[in-house]
């Protein structure tokens, strides 16, 4: 239902103006691709994380999104535990480890 300047009811031509009711709740949901579908489920599962968000002077805005398709590996999980020591404690464990 509409309403002109002068704030009268504009009909739809059914007599009761209450037709498009559904078709306004469908207009209010966003339709999604399953591309964009894809994407959001890979972000929601950090398959998928944001490296770097680009802005240029035309405020043009590239986000670019890094992941892997194949399952992290022992050997994975061991390099991201070392990758957050200090080089000198990293240091330090291989000197304990090889005596």
């Amino acid at each position: 239902m509409s309403f002109s300047k002068n704030n009268q009811k504009k009909s739809n031509g059914n007599g009761n103006g209450n037709s498009k009711n559904k078709n306004k709740k469908n207009a209010n949901c966003p339709k999604l691709s399953i591309d964009q579908i894809a994407v959001i489920a890979a972000l929601l599962t950090n398959s998928l994380h944001v490296q770097s968000v680009l802005v240029d002077r035309d405020q043009a805005v590239e986000i670019l999104l890094v992941g892997s398709l194949r399952k992290k590996t022992q050997m994975d999980n061991l390099l991201n535990q070392i990758s957050e020591l200090s080089v000198g404690d990293f240091l330090e464990s291989l000197k304990r480890f090889g005596e």
